[in-house]
């Protein structure tokens, strides 16, 4: 057992070496600030793209500026959905406005539907100077061909990158420098767990590698994954982590269904059933150990009484932990305290835990064949409308 859990651990190693979803943690980002520059007259910037094109920008955005006490800037539009569309666009002024719109291949069919909506409403929209699209260099690109002929600006997508893992591209971290989210200590947080791997030479000596080969041992009798999260910020998280699960290990018959929950109000919903219902759950309990002080109350209930918020939280993540304990499998990830820095941590850690699942049981992390067959139904439907 030693002998394939050190092979595996070499494999990690070679894959953090090899592949550019890691490579790109290293890049220079100053083309990004040169673009935040050009756009600093804007009130509102709004993010056109769905799926691998938002979930990592939206979950950093958003775990960014409630850590940092920052306004939201940046507004992500991804479903096709006229109601929320429409009211989105028209508290905006197009004036004061910034678009980026992300899509690898350029053919996401919302990201160009709601796109070129707004390019219709908009007629007079500047897209020379406040447009920028994030797609592939490719032929038979529509979304290049449209950015190209309304003269907005284009940037790359990485060729070899897909949207899923693409939070520490320019996919991710340009909706971020947009919203003044310090992407540096962001990317050092992914840093820290590179470091960590390729400078450790047993995986004895490594124990995020090891806590997910025990995970996976766990997989073999259990089929969901609970994610619990002691922070109203990590529900974005929660969502870029099911994506990342599902479209990469769903596949062949094998799967580990997410279910992201935060702590602590998901205790008076889903911990019932966590409890009581079946015995098929792993579960992964985030937690910080320094929470933000508020005053401490003067109470008649005494159980409270000469405490405050953040003992509350604590007491509550200690209690969880151990009352799952005897029921379940649960890793606890405990850090000093949340900030982006930890977000790129736990990011850069679940790249790392897919491709390992995937090597244990032989599956693609990086493709998603299933989900196609709907993209060319979709297109059939249009034909006969």
């Amino acid at each position: 057992m030693r002998d394939n859990m050190q092979c595996i651990f070499e494999y990690i190693k070679q894959q953090i070496n090899d592949l550019d979803i890691f490579k790109v943690i290293s890049n220079d980002n100053k083309d990004l600030y040169i673009i935040r520059n050009s756009l600093s007259d804007c009130e509102k910037i709004l993010v056109f793209g769905i799926g691998g094109s938002s979930l990592g920008g939206k979950c950093l955005v958003k775990f960014g500026c409630i850590m940092d006490d920052l306004d939201e800037r940046v507004v992500f539009i991804e479903n096709v959905d006229p109601i929320s569309f429409l009211r989105t666009i028209n508290r905006c002024n197009q004036d004061k406005t910034g678009i980026i719109v992300i899509s690898k291949s350029g053919k996401t069919t919302e990201t160009l539907m709601l796109f070129l909506t707004l390019v219709n409403l908009w007629k007079d929209f500047d897209h020379k100077r406040r447009t920028v699209v994030i797609t592939e260099n490719s032929e038979n690109n529509p979304l290049r061909d449209i950015a190209f002929d309304l003269g907005a600006r284009i940037l790359d997508h990485h060729k070899n990158i897909g949207g899923r893992y693409s939070v520490f591209s320019n996919v991710g971290l340009l909706p971020a420098v947009l919203n003044d989210i310090n992407i540096e200590s962001f990317l050092d947080g992914a840093k820290t767990v590179i470091t960590e791997i390729l400078e450790t030479q047993y995986i004895e000596d490594c124990p995020i590698i090891k806590d997910i080969y025990m995970m996976d041992k766990a997989f073999n009798t259990k089929s969901e994954h609970v994610v619990m999260c002691y922070s109203d910020a990590f529900i974005e998280y929660g969502k870029w982590y099911s994506q990342l699960l599902s479209e990469s290990l769903g596949k062949d018959g094998f799967g580990i269904t997410p279910i992201p929950a935060t702590g602590t109000v998901d205790q008076h919903s889903l911990l019932q059933l966590f409890m009581g219902g079946p015995k098929n759950k792993l579960f992964t309990i985030i937690t910080q150990k320094r929470q933000l002080e508020t005053p401490k109350i003067t109470s008649k209930y005494s159980v409270i009484n000469n405490h405050n918020i953040a003992d509350l939280m604590v007491a509550h993540q200690h209690a969880t932990i151990e009352t799952i304990k005897k029921i379940a499998s649960v890793r606890v990830l405990n850090f000093e305290q949340f900030s982006v820095n930890t977000l790129g941590f736990l990011m850069a850690l679940s790249f790392v835990e897919i491709i390992m699942i995937g090597q244990l049981h032989d599956i693609n992390p990086f493709d998603q064949p299933n989900v196609e067959e709907q993209k060319v139904l979709v297109q059939e439907y249009l034909k006969v409308q």
